[in-house]
């Protein structure tokens, strides 16, 4: 039943606009279209048969995109003017464990470079290899009497398909496998359903994630597709819990009006509202990226940016157990994020103003006689809506007592991934002051243990049933990175720390000020809440009224510390996490926080990586990388489903504009 109603009255409706209705683009950056998927896959096949060297049958896809044109171009690039279309297709053949990456000119259809990755490097894992997976747990026979001795229906556990983490396999495991340590894995948690699939309640749908079947995990080579490990070290009884909403407390009708229609302007992937401008596309590893975000000044578009997105989310589980160590999720790298987009809806997701735009990806198997195209349809996986926004400015005559003040509204792009338990919402706030908010909402199910009434430092209770069965949340952290490749009135910067501190030697003991530090090689910081720590990217040529060098400053909201010891496995894999704030001289292909094949991953790459050795960034094309964090120690009101916790960071204009630009907002009151 809805919970709640959310009504807007507006002359606009809500819009569906179709990613592919031409199959030829009409902006570089414009994502594949589904007749460009099919020729990626069929161009990249036929390479394949080509060559006797190459495998041409049990091959995965784990990511086929566009490869986006040199930024350089982009910049230059006018409407009308001719551009290549090239793609990016990964290639994994899991019988051999071998991995390649193609790249293709998709224009004249073929194929430009074939590189094989070095033997080890593991893809994200494809939606095929879920199924896969739990195919062989319900053949392989530990499974099913581990189950019948909990006294369990096997038919009824739900197998949840994990990325393998930071653990490996034991030595007399690896040693009996072809590939040893470098065969293809994954591990997979267990979780009771209590009913068949077919008897799900869709307006209360199954939430198995509450019902964990503790101490068995089970390891599948997913070269030959067979269990290889199946631990059992505790039997704990399963909570009897339903993990839906028991009641429902009917709100009354928000009415939000506009009766002139909306201010946002799309056409096609370009928005414009107000003075913002950019380009939005949905990425299938990223997500929502947003290019070439611009802001219109006294009639010009000023860059601001040229590609911002989320670049990884690391979460390591905090519980001292040999079924928990491993679990530290890399979510964007592991599995693709963007593939895990949802479709929102008007009044569950998104109010009902919004305007919506479709994404087409891939498929993890190509091309096939019921898809001939090899693509995905993911519909209204991007949400653009205007909402209040409370007080935008106000001022009163101390005199006269009357008041000159303007109301605010912003702009909202926004998109959510369902990533197994947990499910992220992205919210890019801009407003009418120049400034962007980047919201993080984090929601879903804690990953629940089974547990008995013993106190564990490391795992709150949250849940317990009429029979005394009790669940825990083990402490967990979440890290995202999101790499914002700015450019402040172009992309010649330079950045600048500031922070607050006493002024010791003024003779008078209340008196502070900022300090000021540029940072000349690349490198990492660290927050400072304690001065108010915060960085400027400045434009190396323009200046303002002032005389000081236009920017945009990075303010930190809300950040964690990694708790794991330093040489934790996980955390040296997500050496972003590590710092808080990092920065690099733009380079193409340094794009993920964590480097480009996360999983398995045998040795730290991403902004270690690229800040080593560091080089000079002055007066350069600068890239930032932020990480945003929260450490979740659970509560019993999290439990069996979490409200909704919002993390975050903002981008304000410092310097940039002569004055406040939201002086110019006429008054809604009149």
């Amino acid at each position: 039943m809805k919970t709640a109603v959310l009504v807007y009255a507006c002359v606009c409706v809500v819009a569906s606009v179709c990613a592919n209705l031409a199959s030829a683009a009409d902006h570089p950056l414009e994502p594949l279209s589904k007749s460009e998927i099919q020729t990626a896959f069929t161009t990249t096949l036929a390479r394949f048969k080509a060559d006797e060297t190459l495998p041409d049958e049990a091959l995965r896809y784990s990511m086929v995109a566009l490869v986006e044109p040199p930024k350089s171009f982009v910049l230059s690039w006018s409407p009308g003017k001719p551009f290549a279309r090239k793609a990016s297709v990964q290639v994994l053949h899991y019988p051999s464990n071998r991995f390649w990456v193609v790249e293709l000119d998709l224009k004249k259809k073929k194929v430009t470079k074939v590189e094989q990755r070095p033997m080890g490097t593991q893809p994200a894992v494809t939606s095929e290899e879920f199924v896969a997976a739990e195919e062989a747990i319900r053949a392989y026979e530990p499974f099913t009497k581990a189950m019948q001795a909990r006294g369990l229906n096997p038919d009824y556990v739900y197998v949840d398909v994990w990325a393998p983490g930071d653990a490996e396999l034991p030595e007399d495991i690896a040693a009996k496998l072809p590939n040893g340590q470098r065969t293809r894995l994954v591990r997979c948690l267990l979780f009771y359903r209590g009913a068949k699939v077919e008897d799900e309640n869709p307006k209360a749908p199954q939430n198995p994630y509450d019902r964990p079947i503790e101490g068995i995990v089970l390891t599948v080579d997913m070269n030959t597709r067979t269990v290889i490990e199946m631990t059992d070290t505790v039997t704990r009884p399963v909570i009897n819990e339903t993990g839906n909403a028991s009641t429902s407390r009917k709100l009354k009708p928000l009415v939000v009006q506009q009766p002139e229609g909306s201010d946002i302007h799309l056409e096609g992937r370009l928005v414009r509202w107000h003075r913002w401008q950019f380009y939005v596309v949905l990425h299938p590893r990223e997500g929502l990226v947003l290019y070439d975000v611009r802001f219109q000044d006294k009639g010009v578009w000023r860059p601001i940016a040229y590609r911002m997105s989320l670049s990884e989310i690391y979460v390591p589980y905090g519980l001292g157990d040999s079924n928990w160590v491993w679990r530290s999720a890399f979510d964007v790298g592991e599995y693709n994020a963007g593939t895990l987009a949802q479709s929102l809806e008007a009044n569950r997701d998104v109010p009902e103003n919004a305007q919506l735009i479709d994404a087409t990806f891939f498929s993890d198997v190509g091309t096939s006689a019921d898809n001939p195209t090899g693509s995905v349809d993911f519909p209204a996986t991007i949400a653009l809506y205007e909402r209040d926004a409370g007080l935008l400015w106000t001022r009163t005559d101390p005199s006269a007592y009357d008041r000159d003040t303007r109301y605010a509204r912003e702009l909202v792009a926004t998109w959510n991934c369902w990533i197994g338990n947990y499910i992220y919402g992205f919210d890019w706030i801009f407003k009418l002051d120049g400034s962007i908010e980047v919201k993080v909402n984090l929601t879903g199910t804690t990953l629940n243990r089974g547990t008995d009434a013993t106190a564990e430092a490391s795992a709150a209770k949250v849940g317990k049933d009429a029979n005394g069965t009790i669940v825990s949340a083990p402490n967990h952290q979440h890290f995202l990175n999101f790499r914002l490749d700015l450019d402040v009135d172009g992309p010649t910067n330079t950045l600048m720390e500031m922070e607050a501190a006493n002024l010791p030697n003024t003779g008078f003991k209340n008196s502070f000020g900022a300090t000021m530090a540029h940072l000349e090689s690349e490198g990492y910081r660290d927050v400072n809440p304690y001065g108010s720590r915060h960085w400027h990217v400045e434009s190396a040529t323009n200046k303002n009224a002032y005389g000081k060098f236009t920017s945009y400053a990075l303010e930190p909201s809300t950040f964690a510390f990694p708790y794991s010891a330093p040489d934790f496995p996980g955390l040296l894999r997500a050496e972003f996490a590590r710092h808080a704030f990092w920065y690099t001289r733009y380079k193409e292909g340094e794009v993920y926080a964590a480097g480009n094949y996360p999983n398995q991953g045998a040795s730290p790459d991403g902004v270690g990586v690229y800040t080593t050795p560091a080089e000079p960034i002055h007066g350069d094309d600068i890239v930032v990388w932020y990480t945003t964090g929260f450490t979740h120690l659970a509560k019993p009101e999290d439990y069996p489903v979490m409200p909704t916790e919002s993390i975050g960071f903002k981008l304000q204009p410092r310097g940039f504009f002569a004055q406040n630009p939201a002086l110019e907002v006429s008054d809604q009151g009149e």
